[in-house]
């Protein structure tokens, strides 16, 4: 990967080169869709599994390796929201999540996503619940707490999740599917053009989760998913670092 993308010199980068480290706050809703309308979403050589999904809502705080002051000189460059919806799917025997579509709301969250092969859009808002320990009105979470995160696209709220709290849990009770499996497709707009058409794996690493709660949750989105059926909900924080992505052959 070049030192900078795109080819403009230092801070007006939209993109400092990798590894880059994430810290994000997730509420999450595990789903069963309809398999026939979740293949129309999954671009080959990947195959729908068995029709599980998972969506959220997520704050993340994000910054590429020797970046870590712009936290402090420039936040609004390791700060954004996202929204997302994963398909359990598999590429040959290889089990892993496919993301038809995670909105953002950075453009360089975008153009990062973009190019490791995450089908990243811009959304126009994202929010989801944040409590405060020390706000006199609100409780840390506890059995019996809802929270929530929406997203909208102009007028159309294009994803929306909601769990209520039910029991602490431990990293090793939240679903476990595999990859993170990706598409780099960047066609050509001329005839003297070359194309970029590639299956990836996003390499992560130092993944590591904490403060898991479990619970039921409710999803709605317009993606066409079929009659979404919960089975299930998760507040959690985690981490991990991303390196780039490999091409699947």
């Amino acid at each position: 990967m070049s030192e900078l993308h795109p080819l403009v010199p230092g801070a007006h980068s939209a993109i400092e080169r990798g590894p880059w480290h994430y810290g994000a706050d997730y509420v999450t809703v595990y789903f069963e869709g309809d398999s026939a309308m979740l293949s129309k979403l999954v671009p080959k050589p990947f195959e729908v599994a068995d029709g599980g999904c998972m969506a959220y809502v997520c704050e993340i705080v994000s910054v590429s390796d020797g970046g870590a002051d712009l936290v402090a000189t420039d936040p609004d460059r390791t700060l954004y929201q996202e929204a997302a919806i994963g398909i359990k799917c598999r590429f040959k025997e290889k089990p892993g999540l496919y993301f038809p579509v995670m909105w953002v709301n950075t453009e360089w969250s975008l153009m990062r996503g973009l190019l490791n092969g995450y089908q990243k859009r811009l959304a126009d808002r994202i929010a989801l619940t944040k409590l405060h320990p020390l706000n006199p009105g609100l409780k840390p979470v506890v059995a019996g707490s809802r929270l929530g995160g929406f997203c909208m696209k102009g007028a159309s709220r294009v994803l929306s999740v909601s769990v209520a709290a039910e029991r602490p849990g431990t990293p090793s009770d939240l679903p476990a599917f595999g990859s993170t499996f990706g598409r780099r497709a960047f066609p050509r707009t001329g005839d003297s053009q070359g194309e970029v058409d590639e299956a990836v794996e996003i390499v992560k690493s130092n993944s590591r989760v904490a403060d898991v709660w479990l619970g039921s949750g409710r999803v709605e989105t317009v993606l066409p998913v079929g009659e979404p059926r919960s089975t299930g909900g998760a507040v959690y924080r985690t981490g991990f670092t991303i390196s780039g992505s490999r091409v699947l052959k």
